[in-house]
């Protein structure tokens, strides 16, 4: 009994000091020591009528993408905090490329001065898709990852999206398609998924709709959508809003590999690395200062933040300035390159250098 009792009293007493003294003590230290990294370091802006709100926490990367921002590493988990982690894709893993493609496709540049300059790498891109009437057709059959990605879209607990959904309704009203999928096939029993029929659908798209593309078109007025979103085809003189984007994205890769395109590469602005590649967690909050003063950066904010009228070099060396303000490197500098926080630069950049409203708006 004595034994018994003695180790019931270990036990509560474990207990106390493990449950509840020891995390009363970290919670002390926390909120006396370091109290906005112990509550999620977060941030908080002061609206029009006086009160805060909180925009976001300065350790996790948000999923900035309007032009007069700073944007993030790309996330492989969407900037989801609650699923949080890396792509693991390697250097050789063709995913990775073309992750990296589709974002380099719509935004990369030529260096100022080269002879290429003259023109933009999309629009270059765009007359190249549209001077051979089965482009789509080569493209599916070289790059599967690409256009099976592409069939995938916004698939979500196997619910195929818009473009998923357009495959199939296209292989059932041309059964050539799922014809020619069996007999490549013939072990298969299972019907084909949209990833499964995509190259042959590219093939019959193009033979129906030579020198256009299968466009996600969105009706709107202002930001508000009007109607449902719809697939058309969209061939070079057509304006469906975001689909050059979808054009530049996909075959930026084949153009460049092009034989008759490959002189243009070294007129190609180099992109930081940290702009095309996700983090291990996908939630970095950082990028590095190299990426900030570049041309797909720096440039693009500092225009967009250029009230019609005035002095772009003064503002841009206002945005520059803040850069540099927000850039530190980890560890007291012992370790890597100069980082700079987005979401802390994003928020000064509004306080200091807000965007100018739109002539005639409210």
């Amino acid at each position: 009994m004595k034994h018994l009792r003695a180790s019931l009293l270990l036990v509560a007493l474990s207990l106390v000091v493990c449950c509840f003294v020891y995390p009363l003590v970290l919670w002390a230290i926390g909120q006396t020591v370091f109290p906005t990294r112990a509550n999620g370091s977060l941030m908080t802006v002061t609206n029009p009528d006086g009160t805060e709100r909180v925009v976001g926490s300065s350790q996790i990367a948000q999923k900035f993408t309007a032009d007069e921002y700073f944007w993030p590493r790309p996330s492989a988990a969407d900037y989801n905090a609650a699923a949080a982690g890396g792509s693991n894709w390697g250097a050789n893993n063709p995913k990775l490329r073309d992750r990296a493609a589709q974002q380099l496709g719509p935004m990369v540049a030529y260096k100022k001065g080269s002879p290429s300059a003259a023109r933009t790498p999309q629009q270059d891109i765009e007359a190249w898709f549209a001077a051979k009437p089965d482009r789509v057709a080569d493209w599916a059959g070289e790059y599967s990852v690409a256009s099976s990605n592409w069939a995938r879209t916004d698939i979500a607990k196997d619910k195929y999206g818009l473009q998923g959904e357009y495959v199939l309704a296209w292989a059932k009203d041309h059964p050539d398609v799922i014809e020619d999928w069996k007999k490549a096939n013939p072990t298969k029993t299972d019907d084909p998924k949209p990833e499964d029929l995509v190259a042959g659908f590219f093939v019959s798209f193009a033979k129906a709709h030579p020198g256009e593309w299968p466009a996600v078109r969105t009706p709107k007025t202002g930001n508000k959508r009007i109607e449902p979103a719809t697939v058309e085809q969209m061939g070079k003189d057509e304006e469906l809003s975001g689909n050059l984007g979808a054009i530049d994205a996909n075959f930026f890769d084949m153009w460049l590999q092009d034989p008759d395109n490959r002189s243009r590469m070294a007129d190609l602005e180099p992109v930081p690395a940290d702009m095309v590649t996700a983090s291990g967690a996908g939630l970095d909050p950082h990028i590095t200062l190299r990426n900030a003063l570049s041309v797909y950066q720096l440039d693009r904010v500092a225009a967009r933040r250029t009230p019609p009228g005035t002095d772009g070099v003064k503002v841009r060396a206002d945005v520059e300035s803040l850069v540099r303000k927000h850039s530190f490197t980890p560890l007291s500098g012992l370790v890597g390159e100069p980082l700079v926080n987005v979401l802390e630069l994003n928020v000064e950049l509004d306080q200091k250098i807000p965007v100018s409203p739109a002539p005639g708006a409210p």
